[in-house]
């Protein structure tokens, strides 16, 4: 698997302009997902639940990018991630055992 935290060292973005990757992302994931479920006016971009995946992960990826740049090191950032993970999936549980 690929390393989110030093492929992002690498990069030299900054924080802002993730931020704005990421809307990019979300934008396209949207966008696959109207085409799909055929949304009134998205039909004609014929995409397919394959290009929903690639834009997920697209999404995903530059949101683990933002919280490597936030982290102080590759510990920080594993730490964080298991500990946001638990507590944000936990959270979803709740939501869902209401």
């Amino acid at each position: 698997m690929f390393d989110i935290y030093d492929l992002t060292q690498k990069d030299p973005k900054s924080l802002q302009e993730r931020a704005l990757k990421l809307a990019e992302e979300a934008g396209e994931l949207a966008q696959a997902v109207l085409s799909v479920t055929k949304a009134p006016g998205s039909e004609y971009k014929a995409h397919s639940l394959g290009d929903v995946r690639e834009e997920a992960v697209d999404a995903a990826i530059v949101a683990l990018s933002i919280l490597a740049q936030a982290s102080s090191s590759r510990e920080d950032f594993d730490a964080e991630l298991d500990r946001l993970m638990v507590l944000k999936c936990s959270k979803w549980q709740e939501k869902l055992s209401e």
